[in-house]
């Protein structure tokens, strides 16, 4: 009976792995919900660990959840590095040689957003809105950047760009003339796996909580996947529980956790 009990007690979700836009932070609005605060803090107090996954950088997510900086761990770029109390724990960043061949192709873009994970650079021409978003130090010359650069964010441009062996498109802006690159060795999965290893954090004592086919390689990492809403027809297929809402996803944890501890 007691090596049953144990064996249980080591399946209790012991880290949450949530993306932010659509999830955490849902489309249209401005802040994080105040019920969603209060749900990390109480799962925090029950020892869970928290992790935030996401496409933006580590000063983005920062910037809508001051709080959390020392108390979770940040998953930035879709996956290309993760952070945690301002010290880099894993990179994944774009080779410096692909970067060049990729911002050579200049009937591709205007201007380009150069992410690093604490500072961000501007080449050519670069919204000014964008600049003050990002702080960005506009640059002409790439060698004078003395870090490795996790993310591009482009603008305009004639025609896509042949992307580089090392690249990959992380996001397509359509209409809005943007898009953004990230290594091709980064995704949320990897990432996931590397912060799992150290910590160290089983599968069946993880639970991902996600809303876009971005989150899918997450997903596998987890005992406990969570769909939120239903604009993913991809992760809905590879996730075992969908609900409506991130506030809805921790209380389903909570539930989960509060009864195996029980057992």
């Amino acid at each position: 009976m007691a090596q049953c009990s144990a064996e249980r007690m080591a399946a209790v979700i012991k880290l949450i792995v949530s993306d932010f836009d659509g999830t955490v932070l849902p489309y249209g609005q401005k802040a994080v919900s105040a019920a969603w605060r209060s749900a990390f803090s109480s799962a925090m107090e029950e020892g869970v660990l928290f992790a935030i996954s996401s496409g933006r950088t580590y000063g983005e997510l920062l910037s809508f959840l001051p709080e959390l900086q020392d108390a979770a761990y940040f998953i930035c770029c879709d996956g290309a590095y993760t952070v945690f109390r301002g010290r880099i724990l894993y990179a994944r960043q774009i080779p410096f040689p692909e970067l060049e061949r990729l911002l050579k192709q200049e009937h591709s873009f205007v201007g380009c957003v150069l992410h690093g994970a604490f500072a961000n650079y501007a080449v050519g021409r670069v919204p000014e809105a964008v600049l003050s978003h990002f702080a960005a130090k506009p640059i002409t010359n790439l060698h004078l950047i003395r870090e490795p650069i996790f993310k591009v964010t482009s603008f305009g441009g004639a025609e896509a760009p042949a992307l580089p062996v090392g690249i990959r498109m992380h996001w397509d802006g359509g209409r809005e003339a943007m898009a953004q690159y990230v290594s091709r060795f980064a995704n949320k999965g990897t990432a996931l796996s590397d912060l799992q290893m150290r910590l160290p954090v089983t599968r069946l004592q993880t639970a991902c909580v996600g809303d876009s086919g971005n989150d899918v390689a997450m997903m596998h990492n987890a005992v406990i996947s969570i769909c939120v809403g239903d604009r993913s027809d991809e992760l809905a297929s590879v996730c075992n529980v969908s609900l409506r809402s991130a506030e809805e996803s921790l209380e389903l944890i909570r539930r989960v956790n509060e009864a195996l501890r029980a057992e």
